[in-house]
């Protein structure tokens, strides 16, 4: 009875936790259909009419924007990817001078807070004249992002068998050949976790693209805050293009959820 009393209870937990997640996402897909008078005289009350013309008005405020987000993201995953893969595979399958202490110092620099970085990092952008261009974001994030890479992919690189790597250099391959024929296929689910992690940070950013960048290259996240500054915001209009905006990380988030969660073990555990 006691067993049964814990279950039915966990279960409620979980679907009041359930509820509380999504009645967010309902609220704003209800009130995106919504005229913006409908939503301040009836809060909470159904549409007069449904106002299909705030996806069409939204997608044209934001379609561009979400375009430049997804140039960025796309680059800096690429980036990120590659170069995590690569030191990654260095710090585990190499030796060389000072190795642990400059693995200690990446860690470290996980551990700072990025808004400490923001003014001198901005200085270095302006000193290489990369304001007012995407590369003015792409190249932090790729700085910032690949020391996430760095980490799963050299605890899972050591724990692969010495025996894998030595018959591949019997055989005569390099160790190019080796990183990108053997290495880089058994860590793709690790590949995937970087890329999952790294896009969803890179596209939901507002602060550092709103300091780098102008209207003529704004990201979707300044397109977002734009479309509700006081004075001129309408709530429908909003909310659908927060709506729009946020297709590209479902994509991602239901296309890779199994190899973000395959990545995450392999990534943080030795076998």
């Amino acid at each position: 009875m006691a067993a049964r009393l814990s279950k039915w209870t966990g279960g409620a937990v979980l679907l009041a936790l359930l509820v509380a997640t999504l009645v967010p996402f309902v609220l704003l897909i209800f009130f995106s259909f919504k005229d913006h008078l409908d939503i301040l005289i009836d809060f909470w009350g159904f549409p007069s009419a449904i106002k299909w013309e705030n996806y069409t008005v939204a997608w044209e405020a934001v379609q561009s924007s979400i375009g430049n987000s997804l140039f960025v993201c796309i680059v800096t995953v690429l980036g990120a990817v590659v170069l995590g893969s690569l030191s990654g595979y260095v710090f585990a399958r190499h030796r060389f001078p000072l190795k642990g202490l400059l693995y200690i110092l990446l860690i470290g620099v996980m551990m700072i807070p990025s808004l400490l970085n923001t003014v001198p990092l901005y200085a270095i952008i302006v000193k290489l004249g990369m304001t007012k261009s995407f590369w003015g974001l792409i190249l932090p994030y790729i700085a910032g992002t690949q020391l996430l890479g760095i980490l799963l992919c050299r605890t899972f690189f050591e724990s692969l068998p010495e025996e894998l790597f030595e018959a591949a250099r019997i055989d005569g391959g390099n160790e190019f050949y080796i990183y990108a024929r053997i290495a880089l296929p058994l860590c793709l689910p690790i590949l995937i976790t970087i890329g999952i992690v790294t896009f969803l940070s890179v596209y939901s950013d507002y602060l550092w693209p709103f300091i780098v960048l102008d209207q003529d290259h704004q990201t979707f996240t300044m397109a977002a805050v734009s479309l509700n500054r006081s004075g001129s915001s309408d709530i429908g209009l909003s909310f659908a293009g927060y709506i729009i905006g946020s297709i590209p990380t479902i994509v991602v988030i239901l296309f890779g959820m199994k190899y973000y969660i395959e990545g995450m073990v392999a990534g943080a555990v030795k076998s």
